[in-house]
């Protein structure tokens, strides 16, 4: 099942954030007809020689979602693409461990519960459509730094391949993008190698145009590999420090 992103109308959540700003540029470059961004704020965000219309949801919220999906009905919506996200960057033991799990879980996961909810019987009653949204490479292990955030985006992971299991013979691709770090705002406080947000729109476009449904950008693909090899072993190097 492919589809093509030239010529397409395309809905992209959190087009405010580092992530969702590259990849509304590269979306213009790639010749979508138009771009419709969703945020939990107003966007400065502009497109010159793209039609763009910046809108407001909150996601967490159903209801806002649903009244999202009234707006852009007419519009023929192919893609619906969701960078929204939220990290703490505490661990389980943080004074606000508790605070920062609900936030997470509630952007994170539904978040993203809503916008499956709210858009696949959209996109299955035009005939078909791709749904993918941004998880991250920690949905499939715990990093102690991070750990609500990583328990937020496993069950991101688990709901999106619900959605998949439900939509798919409706014709919707429903898609999941795993990084590991992207230097954006929310990364910040993380040290290591980030992939930067450029370079993740790019293999973002080039995947969403062909037949895969997952993507492992980057250096995860590697990682993602050594993963299956010996999961258990790849968690306990986790753990380390």
């Amino acid at each position: 099942m492919t589809h093509s992103l030239k010529g397409a109308n395309v809905l992209l959540l959190g087009g405010s954030g580092g992530i969702g700003g590259a990849l509304a540029n590269r979306l213009a470059l790639a010749g979508v007809a138009s771009l419709v961004t969703a945020s939990h704020a107003p966007s400065p965000l502009t497109l010159p020689g793209t039609p763009l219309l910046n809108l407001v949801v909150d996601m967490t919220d159903l209801s806002s979602v649903q009244a999202l999906v009234a707006q852009v009905r007419e519009r023929d919506i192919s893609f619906v693409l969701n960078c929204a996200g939220v990290n703490s960057n505490a661990s389980v033991l943080a004074p606000d461990a508790r605070l920062n799990a609900r936030r997470e879980m509630e952007v994170n996961y539904f978040g993203l519960l809503n916008v499956g909810l709210a858009f696949g019987p959209l996109l299955a009653a035009r005939g078909g459509g791709v749904m993918a949204s941004v998880l991250s490479f920690l949905a499939h292990v715990s990093l102690p730094s991070l750990a609500t955030y990583c328990a937020s985006k496993a069950a991101a992971q688990a709901a999106n391949l619900a959605l998949r299991a439900e939509f798919k013979p409706q014709g919707v691709k429903v898609c999941g993008i795993y990084p590991m770090a992207v230097d954006t705002r929310m990364s910040t406080d993380q040290a290591g190698e980030k992939m930067s947000p450029s370079a993740l729109a790019d293999e973002i476009v080039q995947f969403l145009s062909g037949p895969c449904e997952d993507l492992y950008p980057g250096d995860a693909q590697q990682a993602y590999e050594a993963w299956l090899r010996d999961p258990r072993g790849f968690q306990s190097a986790m753990l380390v420090g």
